[in-house]
């Protein structure tokens, strides 16, 4: 599957156009990780998203510590690390591979190069985040 296939599958990216997304895949990477491989860091400045080609992963909070938590698990066509693409902050928690995992990466500073000229990925990916917060809200209500 190309580097646009894999990204029309992304939520993201919904509504994007085929030159769009064609656009943006050039510059996407791939990269590869074994079981129990630490993916990001929690703590760490992320510098970008990743999308699950293929395998598993699990979202680990405490990692290393009497308190350690998994906190998600995600798989194949999932992404995580949405929020570095937009700002330099530590990472929320770790991720590590569960299984043999397949990513397609994208840098922040590749992605804010496309909004300039894509601005509907800004509108899409800051609906994303405030459903995700009103999640999280909701959340810590119950």
């Amino acid at each position: 599957m190309s580097n646009t296939d894999e990204l029309r599958r992304v939520w993201l990216f919904e509504g994007l156009t085929e030159d769009q997304l064609d656009s943006l895949s050039p510059f996407t990477y791939r990269k590869k990780f074994g079981p129990g491989e630490l993916i990001v860091e929690e703590g760490h400045t992320g510098n970008g998203l990743y999308l699950i080609v293929s395998g598993n992963v699990e979202a680990i909070k405490g990692l290393g510590t009497e308190r350690e938590q998994t906190v998600n698990k995600l798989g194949a066509g999932e992404v995580f690390g949405e929020m570095a693409l937009l700002g330099e902050w530590p990472r929320t928690a770790s991720v590590r591979a569960v299984d043999n995992v397949e990513c397609l990466g994208i840098d922040r500073w590749v992605f804010l190069a496309q909004l300039e000229r894509q601005p509907q990925v800004g509108i899409r990916l800051l609906h994303i985040l405030a459903q995700k917060l009103r999640d999280s809200d909701a959340r810590l209500v119950e």
